[in-house]
């Protein structure tokens, strides 16, 4: 077999086949730079919030939580950031089935506008002592 017939044979299909494989990778390419960007106008920023606790109603239980004030972490643009205040970024603590009476280790959930992400929060969980019956 020839260099010739190995270039030539089946020559459009090979043709399409690199033409096509250019617009796929370019469209990646320009995709990825344009979410560098994107990425590039938000902001991450450290708001201390208080943790509240979740009961069923009528609970009159009462806890020690510690500690009672977390960290989060949230991501999103300068203007929402600026907007958000602690009353809008929550950590909730579900203590509906809490049945323990030593001092038990409990995860955090956190709860945001849509417009900002929660990352993370330190710590991701609490102390819960229940102090009266």
């Amino acid at each position: 077999m020839t260099l010739r017939h190995l270039i030539l044979h089946n020559f459009w299909l090979k043709l399409f086949s690199i033409v096509m494989a250019t617009v796929i990778w370019l469209g990646i390419h320009y995709s990825i730079h344009e979410e560098m960007n994107i990425n590039q106008s938000l902001r991450s920023e450290y708001i201390r919030v208080p943790v509240s606790i979740k009961t069923t109603v009528g609970d009159k239980r009462v806890f020690r939580i510690t500690p009672d004030e977390v960290v989060v972490t949230a991501v999103g643009e300068d203007d929402a950031l600026l907007r958000a205040t602690r009353k809008d970024i929550r950590v909730n603590l579900d203590l509906t089935d809490f049945n323990a009476t030593q001092p038990t280790s409990k995860q955090l959930m956190a709860e945001a506008p849509p417009d900002i992400k929660v990352l993370a929060i330190s710590p991701p969980s609490v102390e819960v002592q229940k102090l009266s019956p």
